[in-house]
C-alpha cells in the first residue's frame, strides 16, 4: 500500500525530506530510487537554500562585505591578488560541482557553510567553502591553491571537519583535529584532563584519552581499601564535557577512551555501551577503545584464564604507570608477583563479551598493541590512538 501511496505522488507535491524518504520505497520493478534522491538534492537548493542565501551583486562586492562584516580572514585573501582570489573564486563556480546525495547537501549547509550571525541565512555555497579552504592552505601559492580547489571540488581530497569548517573565517575554531591525552592515576591530572576536553572541543578537536593509569573500582586510596570509583566516574564527567562544548553549534564535541584490556574494570568498561545498560553507568556519546596485547589472543588460544592487574599495584611495584608496561612481556612475572592484585577471567569469554557489545553499538575500537609497536619506529612506546 505505501508504494500505491508514494506512486500516487508527484515532485511538485512532494518536498525534499518526502523525495529523500522514497529511497526507502522500491519502484514498480522493485528497484531502489536513487533518483528520487537526486530530486531531493535539487528541491532542497531551489526551495530552502536559494531563498535564505544572501546574494551580491559581483563577488568583489561579497568579499569586501564578508571581510568588512567579519566573516572572513582578510589576512588569508591579502596573501594573493585580489585578481587571483575573483578568479578562483570564479573557476570553482564553473566547474559543474553538484551533490550527489542529499545527505551530503544537508550536512554541508546544516553543518559545514558559512552563514549569517543569527544562523538564519547562508553566505556560501560548496564552491565557495572549497575557494576559501584552499586559499587558506595554500598560503599564498597560487599555483597549490588552484590545485586543492580542483582536488576538493572532485572528492579526491577532503579536509577533516575542523580544517573544512574553520579555514578562512573570522570567527573559527581551529583547524587541526585528532588530540590525544593520558590521564594520570591522580586527582590533578583528572581535572586538567576534563578541561583539556572542554578547551580543545571548544577549538574544533576530537579527542581521545586513555584511561588505562586510572586505579579500578574498589582499590584503596591512601592506603584505605575500597574507596576508588574506578574508570566509569571519568568517563561521564568526559562525555558531559564534551557534550557542552559543541563546537561553535557545527557539531557535538567529539571524543574516545582507550582502556587496556587487562586492567579489572575492562568489563564495566564495556557494559557502558550496552543498549539495556543503566542510566548511571551508560555511555552514549563517547567513543570506546580496547587496547589488546598479543598474550589477550595466546590465551583465548589455549583458553586460560586471564589477569587483570591492578594499575596503582603495578605502578607501585614497577616504578612506572600501567600503560607503560609490555603487559605480553611481563605477564608471568606480573602474575607471579603477589605484591600486585590481580582479577581473573576466562579470555574467551572476555573476547565473547567485546564481540557482543560491537554487534549492539559497533564499539569498541581495538588498538593492537605489540603489533603496533612493533611497527613504530620513534622512540617510546604507543599505547592508545586516536577517535
Amino acid at each position: 500500500m505505501a508504494t500505491t501511496t508514494a506512486e500516487c505522488l508527484t515532485q511538485e507535491t512532494m518536498d525534499y525530506h518526502a523525495l529523500n524518504a522514497m529511497l526507502n520505497l522500491y519502484d514498480s520493478a522493485g528497484r531502489i530510487q536513487f533518483d528520487k534522491d537526486r530530486q531531493a538534492v535539487d528541491a532542497f537548493i531551489a526551495t530552502h537554500v536559494r531563498p535564505n542565501s544572501v546574494t551580491f551583486s559581483s563577488q568583489q562586492q561579497r568579499l569586501n562585505w564578508l571581510v568588512n562584516e567579519g566573516y572572513y580572514d582578510e589576512s588569508v585573501l591579502n596573501r594573493y591578488s585580489r585578481d587571483f582570489v575573483i578568479t578562483l573564486f570564479a573557476h570553482a563556480h564553473t566547474s559543474g560541482f553538484r551533490f550527489q546525495t542529499f545527505l551530503g547537501a544537508w550536512k554541508f549547509y546544516t553543518s559545514y557553510t558559512l552563514k549569517t550571525f543569527d544562523g538564519k541565512r547562508y553566505l556560501e555555497d560548496f564552491a565557495d567553502r572549497v575557494t576559501m579552504v584552499a586559499l587558506t592552505l595554500a598560503q599564498g601559492d597560487e599555483t597549490l591553491a588552484l590545485q586543492l580547489t580542483d582536488e576538493m571540488l572532485s572528492g579526491r581530497f577532503q579536509p577533516a571537519t575542523p580544517t573544512f569548517l574553520n579555514c578562512g573565517k573570522q570567527q573559527r575554531g581551529e583547524l587541526v583535529s585528532c588530540f590525544l591525552l593520558r590521564i594520570e592515576d591522580n586527582m590533578e591530572s583528572i581535572g586538567r584532563a576534563v578541561n583539556s576536553a572542554l578547551q580543545l572541543s571548544k577549538r574544533g578537536g576530537g579527542v581521545a584519552f586513555l584511561l588505562s593509569n586510572l586505579r579500578e573500582a574498589g582499590a584503596p586510596i591512601k592506603r584505605i581499601e575500597n574507596q576508588s570509583s574506578g574508570v566509569i566516574p571519568v568517563m561521564k564527567m568526559l562525555e558531559d564535557a564534551f557534550s557542552y562544548a559543541n563546537q561553535l553549534g557545527a557539531r557535538q564535541g567529539a571524543g574516545a577512551v582507550y582502556l587496556h584490556a587487562h586492567h579489572p574494570d575492562i568489563l564495566r568498561f564495556l557494559d557502558t555501551k550496552r543498549e539495556n545498560a543503566d542510566e548511571k553507568i551508560r555511555i552514549k556519546t563517547l567513543s570506546l577503545g580496547v587496547v589488546i596485547p598479543d598474550i589477550t589472543f595466546h590465551l583465548a588460544k589455549e583458553n586460560a584464564q586471564m589477569a587483570l592487574f591492578s594499575p596503582y599495584d603495578v605502578e607501585r611495584v614497577y616504578g612506572k604507570p600501567f600503560a607503560d608496561v609490555a603487559i605480553s612481556q611481563h605477564y608471568d612475572e606480573l602474575v607471579a608477583d603477589e605484591r600486585i592484585r590481580k582479577k581473573y577471567l576466562n579470555a574467551r569469554d572476555f573476547f565473547q563479551r567485546l564481540a557482543e557489545i560491537q554487534f549492539e553499538s559497533g564499539y569498541p575500537y581495538i588498538m593492537y598493541e605489540d603489533t603496533v609497536n612493533r611497527a613504530n619506529p620513534i622512540a617510546g612506546r604507543i599505547n592508545m590512538s586516536n577517535l
